[in-house]
C-alpha cells in the first residue's frame, strides 16, 4: 500500500517537474529485474533525450571538475554488476543515442561457475541474470565504454582484513588491467550509500583510482570532501515522470 502510494505521488508531481541545469550521472544495474527487451530502454532514453542532452561519461566527471556545462542538462550513464544485458541490449541502444556509459564489473562474477553465479545472483544481488564474457567487456572497451572497478566478489567495504581490501579493491583492478590492456581508473563501491564503506577501504580505492563514485547523495556533485562523485540511482523500466522527479533537484558543489 505504502508503496503503490509512492509511486502515485511520484507519477504525479514527475509530470510537472522538468530536469534541472545539471550534470547528472545515473547509475543502474539493468533495463529490469525482468528479462526485458531492449527497446524498453530505447523507449527511455527516447524520453530522456527529450528533457536533456547526453554526454560521455569522462565528458560529465570533467565537467563537474573544471564546473562547465552548469547552464546545461546533461545526462551520463554508469551500470553497476556487469550482467550480460549490459553488452547484448544495454550497449547498443546507448550508441545509438551516440553516448557510452560506465560499466563497473565483478571479475569473480565474471569468472565464476555454476555455484558462484548462483549465489551472487541468489545472495548477494537478488536477480537471475547471467554476467558478461571477458570477450564482451573487452569488445565494449574496443566500442569506447568505460570498464570501471565494482570489486572482486561485490563485497560490502566495511571491516575487512587488509588481504581481503587488497583482493577486493587491487587485486580486482589488476585483472580488469590485465584483460583490457588499459588502466581502470573508475571506481564504484557497492550498495553505494556513504556508510557502506570504511574509510581503509575509501583510502585504498581512492589511492588505486582517479574516479570514486557513491550512489548516494545525488543533489551534491561530490562526498568526502570532494573526493567522491555521487550518482542517482534508477532502472531502466522507471516511468520517466519518477526519473524527471528526482533530477528536479539543483545540484550543488
Amino acid at each position: 500500500m505504502r508503496s503503490s502510494l509512492r509511486k502515485i505521488i511520484l507519477s504525479t508531481l514527475g509530470n510537472f517537474k522538468s530536469i534541472s541545469n545539471s550534470i547528472h550521472i545515473l547509475n543502474s544495474h539493468y533495463i529490469g529485474i525482468e528479462n526485458l527487451p531492449q527497446e524498453n530502454f530505447y523507449d527511455l532514453l527516447k524520453k530522456l533525450s527529450k528533457q536533456a542532452d547526453f554526454i560521455r561519461i569522462e565528458d560529465a566527471v570533467s565537467a563537474i571538475q573544471n564546473k562547465t556545462h552548469q547552464n546545461q542538462k546533461l545526462i551520463a550513464f554508469s551500470f553497476d554488476d556487469g550482467f550480460e544485458e549490459c553488452h547484448t541490449k544495454i550497449a547498443p541502444v546507448l550508441e545509438s543515442f551516440k553516448t557510452n556509459a560506465a560499466f563497473f564489473i565483478n571479475p569473480g562474477f565474471v569468472d565464476g561457475d555454476k555455484k558462484y553465479i548462483n549465489n551472487f545472483n541468489q545472495n548477494i544481488v537478488h536477480v537471475n541474470k547471467k554476467p558478461m564474457t571477458w570477450q564482451m567487456i573487452q569488445d565494449l572497451h574496443a566500442r569506447g565504454f568505460i570498464i570501471g572497478n565494482h570489486t572482486f566478489d561485490h563485497a560490502k567495504l566495511i571491516n575487512l582484513s587488509t588481504e581481503e581490501l587488497e583482493k577486493q579493491i587491487v587485486q580486482s583492478k589488476l585483472l580488469i588491467e590485465s584483460k583490457t590492456g588499459t588502466p581502470c581508473n573508475y571506481f564504484a563501491w557497492t550498495y553505494g550509500e556513504l556508510n557502506d564503506i570504511d574509510k581503509p577501504a575509501l583510502e585504498l580505492a581512492l589511492k588505486e583510482h582517479s574516479f570514486v563514485f557513491s550512489s548516494a547523495n545525488y543533489t551534491n556533485y561530490y562526498s568526502f570532501n570532494n573526493a567522491v562523485f555521487n550518482r542517482r540511482h534508477i532502472e531502466g523500466d522507471w516511468p520517466i515522470s519518477h526519473i524527471k522527479y528526482f533530477l528536479s533537484k539543483s545540484k550543488n558543489y
